[in-house]
This record gives structure tokens, C-alpha cells and sequence, in this order.
């Protein structure tokens, strides 16, 4: 018996992205696509088995989708343009993704997870489990979305917060260390650390705010001084003033020490 599926994304090219990748698993079976939840919502087919779902959709979005569907929900698979550090909260609450655009590798282990499921009906969540998991994720993806506007003499820059680095202090200014640039501020030190605090940044030193999400290891020097490798191979310094920073940074990552 065929495994039922339907996708549902605002972008026609995306659609036929899905519909090409299914494509060359004769098991799976695309019964309908749809350009919006909305038609989605309108047009639902029964006997499904798989959803592929877009997560931004203008006015109702694929985690606001899935709380109006009928129940019992199929598996659910996002379909996403998010960037790395938001696709570790899918890994994280166990739920697959299919990122864009499609690889045919990655759709490969996909299939395969999607017959391993299946083919185990005992063992997939109910629904209220399902959807409390996304309003998790849901939460995460925001934060991890999560945009500053710096201002420069060369104007305003709206930054993903996930492209920082670190932060630094230099003299009168403040210095953000990008994956690709670097962007001077006259802002200081001090009100970066308060507005940042929630997303995972943490200062490190009187001049330095890192982004826990790009420290790869740390490690403990002579006179109880620690020093952190970030995701570029920087090297930042951890005084001892701020050594208790260090506990909120291995619970929130995975990073290796030495």
C-alpha cells in the first residue's frame, strides 16, 4: 500500500521541489499539494500518512497549521529555509525537517525514516504530545530567529542574532565579530550584555560578550583563568571574575574541555 502524502508551501517552486523528490520512491505516493494552510485547511484529503509542511506561510504558519488540523494528525515533516543553528531544535525535540532546497540524500534518509515509522504504528506520539513538542520548537525557532538592529555611522544593519560571534569592546565603541563581517557600534559593552542575555550570550571578560552557540571547547589555564575556542578558531579569554558564566555555558552547549 502506497504511503499517502501532501505538501503544503506558498512557494510553487518549492511544491514541485517536494514533488520531484518523492519522485523516485515508488512507495510514496503525493495524493495533492496545496499553496497555503488556508487551502490546505479547506480541501483536507483523508487516509493521509505524511505531511510535508513550509514553516513561514503568510497569515497562518505550518506550527499554527498543525493546531487546526483534524485529528489524528500524520507524520509531520517541516519543510524549512532556517539556518543551522534553528534546524538543532528539530534534532532536538526528535521531529524531521526537510531543509531548503532539497538534497536528494538528505530526502533519502527522510523516506527511510518515514517507512520506519509507519511501519511502527505502536510507537508514534499522540497527538497532544506531537503538539506540545511544536509549540516547543516553535519557541525555540523564534529565539533562535531573533534579529538586533545595530547602528553603525554607515547606517542601521538588522543581524541574526546566530550570525554573532562575540561581542567586543574596543575604546570608545563596540565591535561585532560576525561569521563574514565585523560592524562598529557606539553603543556600549554594558547594554549589549543586558539585551542579549536571554538569547544565549553571556560576557566572558570586562571587554567580552560571546554567543554560547559558536564555543566549540574551553579550557583552564595557570591561576584559575579559562580561555574559550569559538566556532572560527578565535580564542577568547574567561577572567576570573566571570569563571561562574562557564556553568551556564556547558548546560546550554555541547562543547569539549580540556
Amino acid at each position: 500500500m502506497a504511503i499517502r502524502c501532501i505538501c503544503v508551501d506558498d512557494e510553487p517552486m518549492a511544491r514541485k521541489g517536494i514533488a520531484l523528490a518523492i519522485k523516485p520512491f515508488n512507495e510514496l505516493e503525493l495524493v495533492a499539494d496545496f499553496f497555503s494552510a488556508e487551502d490546505l485547511l479547506n480541501n483536507y484529503p483523508d487516509n493521509i500518512d505524511v505531511l510535508f509542511v513550509d514553516i513561514e506561510m503568510p497569515r497562518l504558519n505550518g506550527f499554527e497549521l498543525l493546531q487546526k488540523l483534524p485529528q489524528p494528525l500524520p507524520m509531520v515533516i517541516f519543510v524549512t529555509a532556517y539556518n543551522q543553528y534553528a534546524i538543532k531544535a528539530f534534532e532536538a525535540e526528535a521531529l524531521d525537517y526537510v531543509l531548503k532546497p532539497i538534497e536528494e540524500e538528505r530526502f533519502a534518509q527522510v523516506v527511510t525514516r518515514i517507512k520506519k515509522q509507519l511501519g511502527q504504528p505502536q510507537n508514534i506520539k499522540n497527538n497532544d504530545y506531537l503538539l506540545k513538542i511544536v509549540s516547543v520548537l516553535q519557541k525555540k525557532i523564534q529565539k533562535n530567529e531573533a534579529t538586533i538592529s545595530i547602528k553603525t555611522d554607515d547606517g542601521y544593519f538588522r543581524i541574526n542574532l546566530s550570525e554573532i560571534l562575540y561581542v567586543e569592546s574596543v575604546g570608545d565603541h563596540v565591535c561585532f565579530h560576525l561569521i563574514n563581517q565585523q560592524l562598529i557600534s557606539r553603543n556600549t559593552l554594558k547594554h549589549y550584555v543586558h539585551e542579549l542575555a536571554e538569547y544565549g550570550f553571556h560576557q566572558v571578560h570586562k571587554s567580552s560578550l560571546v554567543n554560547s552557540k559558536h564555543i566549540t571547547k574551553f579550557e583552564k589555564l595557570r591561576f584559575g583563568d579559562y580561555q574559550l575556542e569559538l566556532s572560527n578558531q578565535v580564542v577568547l579569554r574567561v577572567s576570573r571574575r566571570y569563571k561562574s558564566t562557564l556553568n551556564h555555558i556547558v548546560n546550554q552547549t555541547e562543547v569539549n574541555s580540556i
